[in-house]
């Protein structure tokens, strides 16, 4: 029996799904053929405190890795069933690279950067009244800074930030090197997991460092371009824009 699912997100505040980790989910879903709605909010947290959550079959579940091995287990035939462990172990290195270490000098760049602020405190607070929106704003980005401060990014100078997204995005053009996809013949959670994080940057109507150098890397720009031509043909820019995927 197909499960019912509904994906909790962001709204598409930067004409596309803004959090990377809500883009890999529903990317994945994609893959996968699983058709599912979606319902956005700026205030629903889900079990874990974060965006995104599902709600499956009635039960809530937060962690988009965790929703996904959730996932995987009720399908016959999953994203991940002809790698071998080698494969297996690879896709786990690049999310960890991208979901834990690239997604902090991503989320940097628009919080504590004072470039990338400009540019995207207007657009992800939009949506607030204007009369409690600079408060606001600046009482989220003081507990976003005070998080990157306590995982440790945010204690580098901006020349260190970047220089450790310099080497992030030089690791992943070599290992996708000229294939379609990072591990198998087909696409898995870690392309669903790169491309979540490499469509905010690619698409994003704000332009900084890591976009530049982004630009660099022929590859990634097309396995991004590839992926969302597959996967996000109807959305004007990355994806995650949309209330509801089905089956045609």
């Amino acid at each position: 029996m197909t499960p019912s699912i509904t994906i909790h997100q962001f709204p598409a505040v930067l004409g596309m799904q803004p959090s990377s980790f809500g883009l890999k989910l529903e990317t994945w879903l994609r893959m996968c053929g699983q058709e599912h709605d979606v319902s956005t909010s700026v205030r629903d947290l889900g079990p874990k405190g974060k965006v995104p959550f599902a709600n499956i079959d009635g039960e809530v579940m937060g962690d988009s890795e965790l929703i996904i091995k959730h996932l995987s287990k009720s399908r016959r035939k999953c994203l991940e069933v002809d790698l071998d462990a080698r494969q297996r172990a690879k896709g786990i290195l690049i999310r960890r690279l991208v979901e834990e270490h690239l997604y902090f000098v991503l989320v940097y760049s628009r919080w504590v950067d004072p470039d990338g602020w400009r540019g995207f405190q207007p657009l992800f607070f939009g949506p607030a009244p204007a009369l409690v929106r600079g408060f606001i704003s600046k009482k989220i980005r003081k507990k976003v800074v005070a998080s990157l401060a306590g995982q440790g990014i945010a204690r580098h100078t901006p020349e260190q930030v970047y220089e450790k997204g310099r080497v992030d995005f030089l690791a992943l053009s070599t290992l996708l090197g000229d294939r379609m996809h990072f591990l198998g013949e087909g696409p898995t959670q870690t392309d669903a997991s790169a491309y979540g994080l490499l469509a905010n940057l690619h698409y994003s109507p704000i332009q900084g460092p890591l976009q530049e150098m982004l630009k660099k890397h022929k590859n990634l720009i097309e396995f991004v371009e590839r992926i969302k031509g597959e996967y996000w043909p109807n959305s004007e820019l990355g994806g995650g824009d949309e209330e509801k995927f089905a089956l045609a």
